[in-house]
């Protein structure tokens, strides 16, 4: 009997150790010990427990500690100093974090409905048609150029024959060209989309710095003379400087401002039915006068007696129905225009 009153006891105390053991190890944070402290403000312990996470050694811990704790100093330092040295702009400070919150949240606003609707896709038709219409938009400030170039060596017999197929129109006798040369590991280049000319010339033994005006010339076989055989070349096209832009080399310009355009669309088009929401609720009221409205006349009158009573109601209805049909939606259309223009410009030098 003894022995099993023993027995359970041992068995109950060792059931208390494992249980003991069990229990979650204090964490190193429990106390959130004060790391720094520049005023009132105080950087825990728990504060910077992420930082241990990223260090693999305890002197990686140590360093990153003392970099993020450097790092807080300094900018809780600047922050006293800053607001000590503008106390008294404190209200204009206030107005500016005002500004710049509804800033945020209107632009968050217009951005989510523009992700809500924006079509990005945009078809090869619609992009010609607004080239097409905005001809003027679109202009050079270089000469461009589409052609093809071929070094061959001075003791190379079938020269003529190569010449004649380089200088076609034709796609059959452009391939036979391009097949002989190949056969015959002659040097090949060609410019099939549009490039600036002195891109052109820089494949040739031309000096930098030439403008070489005398060589733009369309459809024309020339020839440069070089120790050890002749450059020939073709310009199959040219666009000067003042020309129209290709539309290749404008298609992405025109993407973005399509883009710009739609999405200055969806943004209007929410403007205008928050507008005309609350007009038709009453929570907008516009008021041109000189005369600033009273308590009295904001509230909607619970009473008309004839006549007399709805003149003004009839009045305000009529400022209210014009001022909806007189704003001006210039701060979106001006933005279009400042985006427009400064893309093409990026994109046409």
């Amino acid at each position: 009997m003894f022995m099993a009153r023993i027995t359970k006891i041992l068995l109950v105390v060792g059931v208390l150790v494992i249980l003991g053991a069990c229990r979650e190890l204090p964490s190193p944070f429990e106390y959130d010990r004060v790391v720094a402290q520049v005023g009132d403000k105080k950087l825990r312990e728990s504060d910077v427990q992420s930082i241990y996470a990223q260090a693999v050694t305890a002197e990686d811990s140590t360093a990153l500690l003392e970099i993020y704790v450097d790092r807080w100093v300094k900018k809780e330092l600047k922050l006293r100093a800053a607001e000590t040295l503008f106390r008294d702009s404190e209200e204009a400070i206030e107005a500016m974090v005002a500004e710049y919150r509804n800033s945020l949240l209107t632009r968050r606003l217009d951005q989510y409905y523009v992700d809500q609707e924006l079509d990005t896709l945009f078809t090869d038709a619609q992009i010609e048609e607004y080239y097409n219409r905005h001809p003027s938009d679109f202009r050079l400030d270089r000469t461009v150029v589409r052609g093809r170039q071929m070094l061959v060596p001075s003791t190379f017999r079938q020269t003529t024959k190569l010449r004649e197929a380089m200088r076609s129109t034709s796609g059959e006798k452009l391939q036979d060209w391009r097949d002989m040369c190949q056969k015959n590991s002659i040097e090949i280049q060609e410019y099939t989309s549009w490039v600036d000319y002195s891109e052109f010339l820089s494949t040739l033994p031309t000096l930098r710095g030439r403008k070489y005006e005398e060589l733009l010339k369309q459809d024309v076989l020339q020839e440069m003379r070089v120790d050890d055989g002749r450059y020939y070349f073709v310009i199959t096209d040219i666009r000067r400087a003042g020309d129209a832009a290709p539309l290749e080399r404008v298609r992405e310009t025109i993407k973005r401002i399509l883009f710009n355009q739609r999405q200055s669309e969806i943004i209007r088009a929410h403007e205008e039915r928050i507008y005309e929401e609350a007009l038709a609720s009453g929570d907008l009221r516009i008021n041109l006068g000189d005369e600033e409205p009273t308590e009295e006349q904001s509230e909607e009158p619970t009473e008309q007696v004839g006549e007399a009573a709805e003149q003004p109601v009839e009045q305000s209805a009529q400022i209210d129905s014009t001022q909806s049909t007189q704003r001006e939606p210039k701060q979106t259309t001006d933005t279009i225009g400042g985006v427009v223009s400064d893309t093409i410009n990026e994109v046409t030098k």
